[in-house]
């Protein structure tokens, strides 16, 4: 009995499934990806490579690598 209920409701949730039509997602308006795409142009990269570090950051960096120690795979 309980084989021929889980075949009915396999058979009935396919028949459902199969009766209603795939919904398609509408086109994506083009206004947006214009406006999207203006904004995008409008991020400047900064070409600044001159980024210095205080002797307390270094030294904070320098114990963090030190503390994590890459060389022996713990990160």
């Amino acid at each position: 009995m309980l084989l021929v209920i889980l075949i009915l409701g396999l058979a009935v949730s396919g028949y459902l499934v199969h009766r209603h039509p795939r919904r398609v997602s509408p086109a994506t308006p083009t206004r947006d990806l214009h406006a999207v795409d203006a904004w995008q142009r409008g991020i400047r990269l900064d070409p600044r490579t001159d980024y210095s570090l205080t002797a307390a950051a270094r030294e904070k960096l320098r114990r963090e690598e030190e503390r994590q120690r890459p060389q022996e795979g713990r990160n």
